[in-house]
């Protein structure tokens, strides 16, 4: 049930990287070589292949990019035996031997060796056969420094395992990133209110901290500015949970927290053409089901939307359900936002102020969003009297996906199953994992708790900025803002789990280079033409791919 720190759409294999927290935009001016990233170092704990193998290693290796390959050389091994026979190179210094290639093309470093009549035997790393990027669609990373960006790695991600694109491809626009202390190190454990993208979309969310530990009694958290944005944070606080051991809890959009005790997968999932979506939905896992976006022709309405159901068991007489939801927005989708934005060159500040004050564009854009399904999904359930829409799922990511629950009434549906269905847009949403619950709500003890020390960057102290969500704010207008803050942890019952939330108020203002005329015309289709907004998202992909191959 754990939440997964994932990245984004995986799209086509480029050379592109980047060195900065943010992703950088597409165009030639603004795309870094990748003779800057030759030889960087980082830990690999998995590799997915466009041909669908899934390579994990346990305890994590080192790798690096060399000539536009993935070359791992950090799998550990001791007193292996090779045969003099089977090498077909042997480097040495200072009498010592420092690196041995086979004939099968697997190469070793030798941190140690002995010489045993025809063998040699050594301790030191497997280096094995170098996996070209054309051939990697995933690679699966833990990065344990708070500050440094490495190839493809998108943000700072102090110390978390994460789900990485091996190209960057996109600018990302979203929002604070959280990292809580688990002891050990700060890890990246939350990214709150994405989509918020002026004070007049504002939101609240709850979000889990998988990873915060209770250290001497406190629980300490970051919060960092690592995109090329202003944040506003109002309000910030931990939500202490006990609840009974053996279950697990996940917030709703509005802050009800729920259990999960008896948790239900799929029987079934398929998209419109058929395929078996289990694989990818299943568990709760480094694999998402996505849009693969180099197949989807802007011109087709048929590939403007996908069509995913989803069946799951219900139990006699069952009249709700807690739909657990794990996914979030892709890449692609962030990157859309500021390119809507772009849309309205030197007017976007109108269109903010607008809607800053609820005015004719927040209604514009909350029904386009609902009838579009871009940030927010529909649930639809079939019932006795057709298929009804039941919730929204809130998008969020797309760099973390949380678990978030949707309760809803299914006293209309009859029968020993629950058949669920998902419309989502091409290119604007990933999926993890889905189950349903049918159990109660196990009793819970919950508290809010207030910071007792909040200090940023410049050593000012911001506990009563974050006290409190009364717009008053605490501010990161640069890349590389931050501030850290220490709670209390209150006492809990030995026969209690605990777990924690992070409440999160605020918003963030992408910085815009907002010049030229707005393009009133396709702004126009896209809130007015449905599907267009889709259309264009899709010629943008492939203009985009189109300007980078012509690159390489």
């Amino acid at each position: 049930m754990n939440k997964k720190i994932i990245s984004f759409l995986i799209l086509p294999i480029f050379l592109l990287f980047s060195i900065s927290c943010v992703i950088h935009k597409t165009s030639k001016a603004k795309i870094d070589s990748i003779d800057k990233w030759e030889g960087k170092e980082f830990e690999l704990k998995g590799i997915l292949k466009t041909s669908g193998e899934k390579i994990e290693y346990s305890e994590g290796v080192k790798a690096k990019v060399i000539k536009g390959n993935i070359v791992v050389y950090g799998i550990k091994t001791k007193n292996l035996v090779i045969e003099r026979s089977n090498i077909e190179d042997l480097e040495e210094r200072l009498g010592e031997i420092i690196k041995i290639t086979t004939r099968d093309g697997s190469s070793y470093i030798v941190s140690s060796s002995k010489t045993e009549g025809d063998k040699v035997i050594i301790d030191g790393y497997v280096a094995a056969p170098p996996i070209p990027l054309s051939e990697v669609e995933l690679l699966w990373v833990t990065r344990t420094d708070a500050g440094m960006t490495f190839v493809a790695t998108i943000g700072a991600i102090a110390g978390t395992i994460a789900v990485i694109a091996v190209i960057v491809l996109l600018t990302k626009e979203s929002c604070p990133f959280i990292y809580a202390f688990d002891g050990d190190t700060y890890m990246f454990d939350a990214e709150p209110y994405g989509g918020a993208i002026c004070q007049g979309l504002k939101r609240t969310e709850w979000c889990e901290l998988e990873h915060l530990k209770e250290v001497n009694g406190q629980l300490r958290i970051k919060i960092t500015n690592e995109i090329s944005e202003t944040q506003y944070t109002d309000e910030l606080k931990i939500v202490v949970v006990d609840h009974e051991k053996n279950i697990k809890i996940a917030p709703g959009v509005f802050g009800r927290i729920h259990s999960i005790s008896k948790p239900s997968p799929p029987i079934l999932a398929y998209d419109g053409e058929g395929k078996d979506l289990m694989p990818y939905i299943r568990e709760n896992d480094w694999i998402y089901w996505k849009t693969r976006v180099e197949t989807k022709n802007p011109e087709r309405d048929e590939d403007l939307r996908e069509d995913l159901t989803f069946i799951f068991p219900k139990p006699d007489g069952a009249s709700k359900v807690k739909f657990l939801f794990n996914g979030c927005n892709t890449l692609w989708a962030s990157q859309m936002l500021k390119r809507f934005l772009d849309l309205h060159g030197n007017k976007v500040h109108e269109l903010y102020e607008d809607i800053n004050r609820f005015g004719p564009a927040f209604f514009r854009i909350m029904n386009w969003d609902l009838n579009e399904e871009l940030y927010r999904l529909q649930i639809r359930v079939e019932t006795d009297e057709g298929w009804k829409s039941k919730g929204m799922i809130f998008g969020g990511g797309p760099f973390i996906s949380e678990n978030k629950i949707y309760s809803f009434d299914i006293s209309d549906v009859s029968g020993n199953i629950l058949k669920i269905k998902l419309s989502p847009p091409s290119a604007f949403w990933m999926i993890n994992n889905l189950a349903v619950d049918y159990s109660e709500n196990a009793p819970i003890e919950m508290e809010e708790i207030q910071a007792s020390k909040a200090i940023d960057h410049n050593g000012q102290d911001i506990r009563e900025k974050l006290a409190q969500n009364d717009n008053l704010y605490y501010i990161m207008p640069h890349i590389g803002d931050w501030a850290e803050l220490v709670f209390l942890a209150p006492p809990k019952a030995s026969d209690m789990d605990r777990s924690y939330l992070l409440k999160a108020s605020g918003y963030y203002d992408i910085h815009l280079n907002a010049t030229g005329e707005p393009q009133t015309e396709i702004i126009g289709k896209c809130f007015d033409e449905p599907g267009y907004a889709v259309r264009f998202t899709l010629k943008e992909y492939h203009k985009w791919k189109s300007e980078l191959e012509k690159m390489n």
